[in-house]
């Protein structure tokens, strides 16, 4: 995918710009862990064909519902709600020819199967992710702390734990690509935690502003009417200062959240 074009400015660049309205936020992850592949195993269509000497870049893929946008499209899951149904667990990026495919005859390919091409496709973004992580070092984590004014527990926090708790996740209707980000990102909890604890011994009242920071942010999300996976992609994009999870910047906001989510009171307990 082009590197200093953003998914949603190259819809509003192409020719047949999708018909509903997805948030900046679920399309840059959506696209970003996209690969720029088609999802289907078989196939190595492009999602977004590079610019050439005469044309600007082109989004080419198209955005699937795994379970139908209504109940009675192909796949429908009655009682799903409409941030349910546009979640980016929900979605899957296919080149044209195989998003016909798979809601013409959508009795050969249910739910259960693009969920599987979902995951598996997913898996190979972690690779890109992990690296970002890796790389991610004190001084990145520093500045995304002071940046935010928006991560941390009391540094005597004592229930630290590596992987976020399933049934947090599941309260909080998180789907699959978050709990996926999430277990990414607290591959660099106790860092973080390092971090907080180092910025508290020169200002005490640090890991509070910095916690308070998050926590009024996702406040403000939920009443605005955010919910699930929503709330978590907003504060992810607010958190790595709009940029990509992949950069430094991003990985180190994911990383800063992840550590929140686990040892804090930042969404439902």
């Amino acid at each position: 995918m082009p590197s200093d074009v953003s998914p949603d400015e190259l819809f509003k660049k192409s020719p047949a710009p999708p018909t509903r309205n997805y948030s900046k936020t679920t399309l840059k992850v959506l696209f970003g862990m996209s690969g720029n592949q088609c999802a289907h195993p078989d196939c190595h269509e492009p999602i977004i064909s590079s610019a050439t000497e005469y044309s600007d870049a082109k989004v080419i893929g198209q955005i699937a519902h795994i379970y139908a946008h209504s109940d009675t499209g192909p796949r429908s899951k009655p009682g799903l709600t409409s941030a349910e149904r546009d979640a980016p667990s929900n979605l899957i990026l296919l080149c044209p020819t195989h998003h016909v495919k798979v809601d013409t005859q959508y009795e050969t390919y249910p739910a259960t199967l693009l969920i599987g091409w979902k995951e598996r496709h997913e898996t190979k973004f972690s690779r890109k992710l992990t690296r970002a992580i890796t790389d991610v070092g004190f001084a990145e984590l520093e500045i995304a702390a002071k940046a935010l004014l928006a991560v941390g527990a009391p540094a005597t926090a004592s229930s630290l734990k590596q992987i976020p708790p399933k049934d947090k996740i599941a309260k909080n209707g998180l789907g699959p690509s978050i709990e996926f980000l999430l277990t990414m990102g607290a591959a660099k909890s106790e860092e973080c935690e390092e971090v907080i604890r180092k910025a508290a011994q020169l200002d005490p009242g640090f890991p509070d502003r910095l916690r308070n920071g998050f926590i009024q942010r996702y406040e403000q999300l939920k009443n605005d009417g955010y919910t699930g996976d929503e709330i978590f992609l907003l504060l992810n994009d607010w958190a790595g200062a709009g940029e990509k999870l992949e950069s430094a910047r991003g990985a180190a906001g994911l990383c800063m959240l992840t550590h929140l989510f686990i040892i804090c009171d930042l969404f439902e307990k």
